[in-house]
């Protein structure tokens, strides 16, 4: 005899099922930039960014040709596609440079701060009203920035400015993306990305150039293999679980980054910088709440 599951159960298993493919880009997400920071002590930033991109086109180019062809490929925001490109390309690089001056979990939870700036720029960019629940949420945010930093106990240097730099151009890309995100196709706005790091990084490879190991080449392709690799299970994960209960999944990514920071580069964990972090993470996660609920609401 056959059972028929009810309908909840199936839409319970296929929003488990995208978390877990959720968590799983995540830790690739996370490896990958562990691997970045162990190259950083060898080449520049751009070299990195412009090889992990050209090895990411290996896994990007299956998973289109899995479930679309390149002819039915069609740009719709040409401008808007572009400029995200850009902005996310030198969000990266930004990034890479902060992580080879931060700890790996310290230069996330800076950049974690991304939802609060998307907020204050929604204002004037999208024309948005922020409700005083988002207004204080973004207030705790930056108060968790501050504990992790600690100005005035601690030293900052170039890296917290370029993590924070990172996170600033990297609200813009979010917000392009909030523009085109329905209109474009996922596997266009991700080969839209990669192209950008190439555009972006390739006269500094030129200007930076050093021929790899054959370890360190290996390097580059997990990096480059693994980042790829992650934008499909990601994309996966949004088919099968609303976008609200797998973006805070991003955030697993700080645990993974304490692990490989002690296991790869004998970096202590700080109570403090911790603490901020959560700190942040939190605001995050209840500014997407209250987004959702908005956008239910239609307002």
């Amino acid at each position: 005899m056959t059972v028929v599951l009810p309908a909840s159960n199936d839409q319970t298993e296929r929003v488990v099922a995208g978390i877990l493919m959720a968590l799983s880009g995540n830790i690739m997400f996370a490896t990958s930039d562990a691997l970045v920071k162990l190259l950083t002590a060898r080449y520049s930033v751009f070299q990195i960014i412009v090889t992990q991109a050209l090895f990411a086109l290996i896994p990007l180019t299956v998973m289109i040709l899995r479930t679309t062809r390149f002819r039915a490929l069609r740009i719709r925001h040409p401008r808007l596609v572009l400029l995200r490109a850009l902005l996310a390309g030198s969000a990266t690089v930004f990034g890479f440079y902060s992580f080879s001056q931060l700890p790996l979990a310290e230069s996330y939870s800076i950049a974690f701060c991304t939802p609060l700036f998307v907020t204050l720029l929604s204002i004037p960019i999208l024309g948005e009203k922020v409700g005083l629940h988002r207004w204080g949420a973004v207030l705790v945010g930056f108060l968790g920035i501050l504990i992790m930093v600690r100005p005035g106990f601690e030293t900052l240097n170039a890296g917290h400015a370029a993590a924070l730099a990172g996170a600033f151009l990297g609200s813009f890309t979010v917000l392009v993306m909030r523009r085109i995100a329905r209109e474009e196709q996922h596997a266009v706005m991700v080969l839209a990305v990669v192209t950008g790091l190439i555009t972006v990084g390739l006269p500094g490879m030129i200007a930076t150039f050093r021929l790899p190991t054959l370890p360190d080449m290996a390097l580059f392709a997990c990096t480059g293999l693994l980042m790829g690799s992650a934008q499909f299970f990601v994309a996966k994960s949004l088919s099968l679980a609303p976008a609200s209960v797998i973006a805070p999944m991003q955030y697993s990514m700080i645990l993974w980054a304490i692990i490989y920071g002690a296991l790869l580069f004998g970096t202590h964990v700080d109570p403090v910088m911790v603490f901020g972090a959560m700190i942040v993470i939190a605001s995050g996660v209840y500014i997407m709440h209250r987004e959702r609920r908005r956008a239910r609401q239609g307002r």
